[in-house]
């Protein structure tokens, strides 16, 4: 992290200003002037929005048996992570093994903390998966729509999060989170089927988060 961050002088201040005015709003907070110290002395420099501010630890959620990601404070309200997320006979009790990628777009529904810890949240994964029985299109042999594509799905997810401030070098906070997700393809079949209850399409994930400096 630290070889990503450049101490700020006026020139490059003023230059980082200017840049930071040239960006969409959103991404105008990821880019403001910071503070951290090291060894005593106090160092200002500015966030490029391209560093994660975020680094999380996710148990279940349909992502895999464990998965890592890191995010983005994109505004107080809007925060996307990217996770990796794996699943095997040893690691999760599967009989295939399975990459997955995740895109998890949060919305968080308060700014400010509810009972000054509490911020709940809900959003949409778009989500990867990669193994020997997924496919992005129905192979021939079988009937046209005979199965839904399983490769790619978006699952809308809805949690909560307690956060905690920290005082540390590289960290200023710790969260613990848990929500409840559901792929598209099962809520599909919730609906239209008797078979699938709509609880049974329900996946339940928790983790944890770190906030860099």
């Amino acid at each position: 992290m630290l070889l990503a961050i450049a101490p700020v002088t006026n020139a490059q201040g003023d230059a980082s200003d200017t840049i930071q005015s040239e960006l969409p709003k959103m991404l105008q907070n990821a880019y403001k002037t910071r503070t951290v110290v090291i060894k005593k002395d106090t160092v200002t420099y500015r966030h490029r929005w391209f560093i994660p501010g975020q680094y999380k630890l996710q148990y279940a959620g349909s992502i895999g048996f464990m998965s890592i990601g890191f995010g983005f404070a994109i505004s107080p309200t809007y925060q996307p992570a990217l996770f990796i997320g794996y699943l095997s006979e040893n690691f999760g009790g599967s009989k295939n093994s399975v990459v997955s990628i995740s895109l998890k777009n949060s919305f968080y529904f308060t700014k400010e903390p509810v009972f000054k810890y509490f911020k709940p949240y809900g959003g949409l994964s778009i989500n990867w998966g990669n193994t020997n029985n997924t496919f992005n299109r129905l192979p021939d042999y079988y009937p046209k729509e005979y199965y839904f594509q399983n490769k790619i799905h978006f699952a809308p997810f809805l949690g909560g999060e307690l956060r905690f401030d920290i005082n540390q070098r590289y960290f200023h906070g710790f969260g613990v989170y848990t929500e409840f997700s559901a792929f598209d393809a099962y809520l599909l079949e919730a609906i239209r089927t008797k078979y699938v209850k709509p609880h049974m399409a329900l996946s339940m994930a928790v983790g944890v988060t770190f906030y860099l400096r």
